[in-house]
């Protein structure tokens, strides 16, 4: 039981519809001696922000929860794009990364800037947001053929934001914030292809 604790975007069910096909197209391009797909399921898709940590208690402290609204504040809703997908040896994730999106990014800043502003010394920022589609084994070779997967027309509303609690194999709302910023944040370049 990880009992994870960190901010995170989570699909609407019309998000849902288009993650669950894309998640169709993603076990149709599986080549047959590829290694096996471990599905995440719909209720466990999500954008990580930042990372606050592992072993952590669900009782959410009032600066961290004025903190996060202040954030809100700053960032108002957008729209990303899905640009590819792609294998991470390192978890074994087959993550959707998206397009180039400063609205995303500022979003994961302003969270991790939230979180220290609370006191707290986040375990993980966010460099690179992406959702995780499935996983396969750990350490295996580059596996293009996830890169292969059409993530055309593949777009996701951002009006909101949550703190999510992981008890074990599930996730737990325990606050949303609204995104209510009016301008938009400056582009920065990435940081990370």
């Amino acid at each position: 039981m990880s009992q994870a604790l960190f901010p995170a975007w989570r699909p609407t069910a019309d998000g849902r519809a288009a993650l669950a096909t894309l998640s169709r197209r993603l076990q149709t391009a599986r080549p047959l001696d590829a290694p096996s797909l471990q599905l995440r399921r719909p209720d466990q898709w999500h954008v990580t922000l930042c990372y606050i940590g592992n072993g952590l208690s669900p009782c959410v402290p009032a600066a961290l929860r004025d903190a996060f609204a202040g954030a809100a504040a700053q960032i108002p809703p957008h729209a990303w794009t899905i640009e590819r997908l792609a294998y991470w040896h390192h978890s074994g994730a087959v993550v959707a990364l998206p397009a180039p999106c400063p609205s995303l990014q500022a979003l994961c800043d302003a969270t991790r800037d939230a979180i220290r502003r609370a006191g707290i010394v986040p375990a993980a920022v966010t460099t690179r947001p992406h959702l995780t589609l499935a996983y396969l084994d750990r350490g295996l070779p580059a596996q293009a053929w996830p890169g292969a997967v059409d993530c055309t027309g593949v777009m996701f509303q951002i009006e909101h934001f949550e703190l999510l609690f992981n008890p074990g194999g599930r996730y737990e709302a325990l606050g949303t914030w609204p995104l209510t910023g009016t301008t938009p944040p400056p582009h920065q370049e990435t940081l990370f292809p």
